[in-house]
């Protein structure tokens, strides 16, 4: 018998050009926001300063105005074809006033992205962030939660202030993973939004992200951009009443993240 030859496969063309164009954008965007960003900070801590005699009206505005930045930020990555990702369109239907919003956490500007389509809101900051002395003070006064460590006194105290900040009008979202998400799949669910979600008995949106090619992922970083312009893409998958749980943190979280594997495995269907 003559053997076959397997067929060659045709190499995938690299776009060298269009990597190199989009580095180099990424670089600029960088350069621009390191030059910018000593501004930008002594601006917000002025607010804080100045909005200090009412700090929860103090916090929806600084909010606001981190909204407004990430909003400016998204439209930047879009004007200059690094990542389009479109916060006017996203995420229509959500229910009006205070929320949980949980979701998986395939990229670094998912928080930016979720901020984006709130118009603000606030979120857990891991400990490591919340210690920077710089920082701290611009943190506390947007009214952000510090969030837990390994002991359970800390994550009641985060518990506790979750719910409180829902009751003074705030929206919470939280990436549950803790971290962000390996390709293609979801680390286990931590309880902490879910039980903040039933102990204030408001509606938590579950959000799926996805975002194709993957970019600034953890197997895909800031300077290796990948073509074609990666998309980032958010979807209203549910919105949960706690109470069709009674109350049970453990049974919403077991729900939910079942519910996230299952869009996940179905290839974001």
């Amino acid at each position: 018998m003559t053997a076959v030859e397997p067929t060659a496969q045709p190499a995938r063309p690299s776009y060298p050009v269009q990597r190199a164009l989009r580095t180099a954008a990424i670089v600029f965007s960088v350069a621009c926001y390191t030059i910018n960003a000593p501004f930008g900070y002594f601006g917000f801590a002025f607010l804080c300063w100045w909005w200090r005699k009412d700090p929860v009206r103090g916090a929806l505005r600084l909010q606001r105005c981190m909204g407004l930045g990430y909003r400016i930020l998204h439209d930047w990555l879009r004007w200059f074809r690094i990542a389009d990702f479109d916060h006017r369109t996203a995420l229509p239907g959500l229910p009006d006033g205070p929320f949980v919003l949980v979701a998986n956490h395939p990229t670094q500007i998912d928080v930016t992205a979720i901020g984006a389509c709130l118009g603000g809101g606030c979120t857990i900051v891991k400990p490591r962030v919340w210690r920077r002395r710089m920082v701290q003070p611009l943190l506390r006064g947007a009214g952000l939660l510090e969030g837990p460590g390994s002991d359970p006194i800390s994550i009641g105290r985060v518990v506790d202030d979750g719910v409180e900040r829902l009751r003074q009008g705030m929206r919470i979202f939280v990436f549950p993973e803790g971290s962000r998400s390996p390709a293609g799949q979801l680390r286990p669910f931590g309880r902490v939004a879910f039980e903040i979600a039933c102990r204030a008995s408001v509606p938590l949106v579950s959000v799926g992200i996805r975002c194709t090619p993957p970019w600034l992922s953890p197997e895909v970083p800031i300077y290796r951009p990948p073509h074609p312009i990666p998309q980032l893409r958010l979807v209203l998958l549910a919105v949960d009443d706690p109470a069709a749980d009674g109350g049970d943190s453990r049974r919403l979280r077991e729900r939910v993240e079942q519910r996230f594997r299952g869009w996940l495995g179905n290839g974001f269907g």
